[in-house]
């Protein structure tokens, strides 16, 4: 009879059993796997992969193809005015706040 003073426990090992298996669905991809190899598809990887590339809608509306209408730069001069006139509306009246007497503010 040994006494061991210390001992090591081992490791666990992780048993996966699956809740919910469908014999059939297996089945049915692996059909389908074969009917693409034989009509020579590539295979489907189950990602989904756009078209849509990073400013092509950029170069569409600056080609002139798209039915949209060409007067951007207009609309970006009357954006950037009113954002130029909010600000100084803004700055003027901060300039008055800081100006005027602050009795209003000793209530």
């Amino acid at each position: 009879m040994k006494i061991f003073f210390f001992r090591t426990p081992k490791p666990r090992r992780y048993v996966h059993k699956p809740i919910y298996w469908d014999p059939e669905e297996d089945e049915r991809k692996e059909r389908e796997e074969r009917v693409r190899k034989e009509l020579g598809l590539p295979p489907e990887d189950g990602k989904f992969h756009t078209s849509i590339k990073r400013g092509s809608f950029r170069k569409l509306r600056e080609s002139g193809d798209a039915k949209v209408p060409s007067d951007t730069s207009r609309e970006r001069r009357n954006s950037n005015l009113r954002l130029l006139l909010i600000i100084a509306a803004l700055l003027v009246v901060a300039y008055i706040l800081y100006t005027t007497s602050g009795d209003f503010l000793s209530l």
